[in-house]
């Protein structure tokens, strides 16, 4: 293999790949990236058999081939390139030596044969949507998706398919994110109607979407999405991850979110936000709680936290409020900062039942009319 590319095309698909590799002791390939240089593109692949990623880079491929080499080696080679830089990449004897302006390396690689293969899409995309819209939305959500693989369903995030629409949500069982997204016109393939007929949900592991979205850069273009036979496949200009899909039910969750309230509020995201992380410094170590006490007849919402060890804190900040009566509700401090930072509008409206049931976050657009795209639910604390 020979070719040459400038350093900051060949760093990009390095570091992408670089992400996906893990540590696997039982199969020491898994730690490599692949390279091959095919006719006028370099490839660049790698896997740890749950997530795959597939990058094409525009490079002027001299002789073609293949070479795998330790993915954190090569990474962190390439972090220490200037951008703009060109390089030259030859690979003897399975070594792959790197040269640019007043550097060289010359990185120990593994036999190419023993690489996994990583699977194509076998099918025309079932479904394109914006790639800043999805990269949005699904950065809203997988936050509140759980760590714990006790119920492994829970740990990935929930595609809802409607006949223009998909939803995506995610939760841990304390906390819920929801976020509905629009396809246009032509956004559909061929096979999407008849596709949802038997498939109205599936499960992606968070995990995926993390490497997903982190990937997409910052000019929007369409992510092609296809689906086959337990697989999902993402196509970023030229990108590809594959992921498994995570079996199972996933819960019922629309059951949890409450279709009207007896109380709510109108509250400055970024006020309150601050008040909220003020209060966590001095919120308990291990119950991170942080008290809203809002009154029906103030415009004032005060935040309240306390602990033996640090001391206590309150705040007050300006609202409109239109609770009845007087109501305190407990919250983990990170759940509620976690769902205060998922909203970019200014204005947010919190809406409760009493101080023990779910509360939902929405953000405001329009004066005193909270959205329906995108909604968080904190489950209160029983203190």
């Amino acid at each position: 293999m020979k070719l040459q590319a400038l350093s900051e095309n060949f760093k990009k698909g390095i570091l992408i790949a670089e992400k996906v590799i893990g540590k696997n002791l039982t199969l020491p390939i898994l730690s490599n990236i692949l390279l091959e240089a095919e006719k006028s593109k370099l490839k660049v692949s790698a896997t740890n058999l749950e997530i795959g990623v597939v990058c094409f880079l525009r490079a002027k491929i001299e002789k073609e081939g293949k070479v795998a080499v330790p993915g954190r080696i090569i990474g962190s080679y390439l972090n220490n390139i200037s951008e703009g830089a060109k390089m030259g990449v030859e690979t003897k004897n399975q070594t792959l030596y790197l040269t640019s302006e007043g550097n060289r390396a010359a990185i120990k690689g593994v036999d190419a044969k023993d690489f996994p293969i990583i699977p194509k899409p076998q099918s025309e995309p079932l479904f394109e949507v914006e790639s800043a819209v999805f990269q949005k939305n699904a950065a809203k959500v997988i936050g509140s998706a759980a760590v714990s693989e006790t119920r492994q369903e829970l740990t990935g995030v929930y595609f809802g398919f409607e006949r223009d629409s998909f939803v995506l949500a995610a939760t841990d069982s304390f906390r819920l994110a929801e976020a509905n997204i629009k396809m246009g016109k032509g956004d559909t393939g061929t096979g999407y109607q008849k596709f949802i007929a038997k498939n109205p949900s599936i499960i992606v592991p968070a995990r995926t979407l993390q490497e997903v979205i982190r990937s997409i850069g910052d000019e929007s273009s369409k992510m092609k999405i296809y689906i086959g036979e337990s697989q999902i496949f993402f196509e970023v200009d030229d990108t590809i991850f594959v992921s498994r899909l995570i079996d199972g039910k996933y819960p019922e969750y629309k059951q949890v979110i409450p279709k009207d309230f007896s109380s709510g509020v109108f509250v400055n995201r970024e006020s309150l936000a601050k008040a909220v992380r003020t209060a966590s410094i001095f919120s308990d170590s291990k119950s991170r709680e942080v008290k809203l006490l809002i009154k029906g007849d103030s415009n004032k919402m005060k935040i309240e936290s306390q602990s033996v060890e640090t001391g206590e804190n309150t705040a007050e900040v300006s609202c409109q409020s239109q609770a009845k009566g007087e109501s305190s509700i407990a919250f983990n401090n990170r759940y509620l900062i976690d769902a205060l930072s998922s909203f970019s509008s200014e204005t947010i409206y919190i809406g409760f039942n009493d101080s023990f049931g779910p509360v939902v976050f929405r953000e405001v657009l329009e004066k005193d009319k909270p959205e329906d795209n995108h909604l968080h639910i904190v489950m209160p604390i029983r203190s």
